[in-house]
């Protein structure tokens, strides 16, 4: 997907960060590796996209963020 930020730390490509009960097509896309799963506690200014090294960041563009969980869970 374009658009997907990387990492400002290390440069990998983003990975969309899911904060929540996962449902199960949710558990199959983190098994996948096309999102990561961060449970049930949201911080107060939470991230939304972490790296293949466990670096989180916040990135600015909500749509970008959107199409990639979208895509990610299939709803393309």
């Amino acid at each position: 997907m374009a658009n997907v930020p990387v990492c400002p730390v290390c440069g990998e490509r983003g990975v969309p960060i899911l904060y929540g009960l996962p449902t199960p097509l949710a558990r199959e896309a983190a098994a996948a590796g096309k999102v990561r799963l961060f449970g049930c506690v949201i911080p107060a200014e939470p991230d939304n996209w972490t790296c293949a090294q466990d670096h989180t960041w916040k990135a600015d563009d909500d749509q970008v963020l959107t199409a990639a969980i979208d895509a990610a869970l299939g709803r393309n």
